[in-house]
């Protein structure tokens, strides 16, 4: 942890401080225990990790959007605000010890960059980064500093039913997995758009070149800001992007998924009548599918990882019960030996989130549904042995980990790996080519024109 010289004060004084049970009875949190914390991007997802860190000193908030972000600059008033992160970290540097980013995905990876070399603690939206570049400078420069503790917003991470999905699959009893099906009903707002025509005015105050930053510049329109960037490629990185790693963090290191051989995808097409398709080169489309294809690895088989979104799902299990429906999202384990069916999240797929299931629902293990039923019926759940870290405690597991200087349970490191896997499928959707991916050397081997993307130059005036 960066040492601000109001710690070096506390400290200096250290035999004056009384135990905090002394002073404010039950809950009472000392100053000298407190985290200093900053923020960037406050007026959308940003507010939500401010609520779960409020117990802690928010000292700083920055938004480009003051007008969208003023709930939450009122929220804490003793916060000092900004328009420009790069002013508050001249002013605040020394006064802040963590960092949250809650920025549109094409500027997460200068803000982690700025705050690795200031030596802050990090909380960081998932995907890490926008291009698969950015998420390997990020991941050396983090791992070249080890004491710097990081966090990615995957509230899901290690809960107990995402535990519960991932110690049924290292039971075996699945057998090898061959196949994983991952479907959720979003579509991405606005997906399968083209570039509205004219300009508008940017919100009174806005710095609109600064919201653009290393992107290709465009004039504003209300299509990108507020909250509407996502879909489009210069600024989002698709569904894909930003939902692979709400699931991954279930099975990604067991099934060692980190290096696809093999990527390819499809995007529903617009058409302005029967005979005319539209198209919409910028963003996703409104509905979209994405494989990765596995080889061996170690003592694994090949496989294959399939993505859908936008309403689209997979085909039902044959095993599935005839009067049950797929649930709206979910994941399916195809192994030698039987299926597994499992939330989104991971847990029981028709209770998501680890909700109470409704009555009528069918029995599952914690982990989720086992198929055939009648084959598994007597299988019991394995006993919980892997670590766990419930999404009521998901913000103070960061909290209390950057006071202790130990890792958390998800690592920006550790997301860095998923999100280059979601980027490739981002990459795919893109670009409409299949991509033989050669991880080792970070390029498409195949054909040369998504290579473009993996690393694109900054606009003029902006650096990593």
């Amino acid at each position: 942890m960066a040492v601000s010289r109001r710690r070096m004060v506390a400290a200096a004084a250290a035999p004056l401080l009384v135990p905090r049970h002394v002073l404010g009875g039950p809950g009472y949190q000392a100053p000298s225990d407190t985290l200093a914390i900053a923020a960037v991007g406050i007026g959308g997802m940003g507010r939500n990790y401010l609520e779960g860190c409020k117990a802690e000193k928010i000292v700083a908030l920055c938004d480009l959007d003051h007008n969208y972000a003023a709930k939450v600059f009122d929220t804490y008033p003793n916060a000092r605000r900004y328009h420009d992160y790069r002013e508050m970290f001249d002013k605040e540097e020394h006064n802040f010890d963590a960092l949250i980013i809650a920025t549109p995905d094409h500027t997460h990876a200068l803000l982690l960059m700025a705050a690795i070399r200031m030596k802050k603690h990090v909380y960081c939206a998932k995907p890490i980064a926008h291009s698969v570049g950015e998420v390997r400078k990020v991941r050396q420069a983090l791992l070249a500093n080890p004491a710097i503790v990081t966090k990615a917003s995957v509230q899901d991470s290690r809960t107990d039913y995402a535990r519960s999905t991932t110690e049924l699959l290292l039971s075996g009893v699945l057998g090898p997995i061959r196949e994983i099906h991952i479907w959720t009903f979003h579509p991405i707002y606005p997906a399968g758009l083209v570039r509205p025509a004219g300009t508008m005015t940017p919100p009174p105050g806005m710095n609109w070149d600064l919201w653009i930053g290393p992107a290709p510049f465009r004039p504003y329109h209300s299509a990108y800001h507020p909250a509407n960037w996502r879909a489009w490629w210069d600024f989002g990185t698709a569904d894909v992007g930003d939902m692979a790693c709400h699931t991954l963090h279930a099975y990604f290191e067991e099934l060692r998924l980190q290096a696809p051989a093999v990527i390819y995808g499809n995007r529903s097409t617009r058409w302005q009548d029967i005979a005319r398709p539209l198209p919409t080169p910028e963003t996703e489309g409104a509905a979209n599918t994405v494989a990765w294809e596995y080889p061996a690895r170690g003592n694994l088989p090949p496989l294959k990882m399939f993505f859908y979104d936008g309403g689209i799902k997979p085909f039902r299990p044959a095993e599935l019960d005839r009067s049950m429906a797929l649930p709206n999202e979910g994941v399916l384990f195809v192994g030698d030996n039987g299926k597994l069916m499992a939330g989104y999240y991971g847990g029981n797929p028709f209770a998501p989130n680890g909700r109470t299931p409704k009555p009528g629902t069918p029995p599952t293990h914690a982990g989720g549904l086992l198929l055939p039923a009648a084959k598994f019926k007597d299988f019991p759940q394995p006993p919980k042995t892997l670590p766990r870290c419930e999404m009521k405690d998901h913000y103070t597991e960061w909290i209390r980990s950057c006071k202790a200087g130990t890792k958390t349970v998800l690592p920006v490191e550790l997301a860095c790996q998923m999100t280059e896997v979601a980027l490739l499928g981002t990459l795919a959707l893109r670009t409409e080519k299949l991509l033989e991916w050669d991880s080792a050397t970070m390029r498409v081997a195949n054909t040369p024109g998504p290579n473009a993307f993996l690393d694109p130059p900054y606009r003029t005036g902006w650096t990593l």
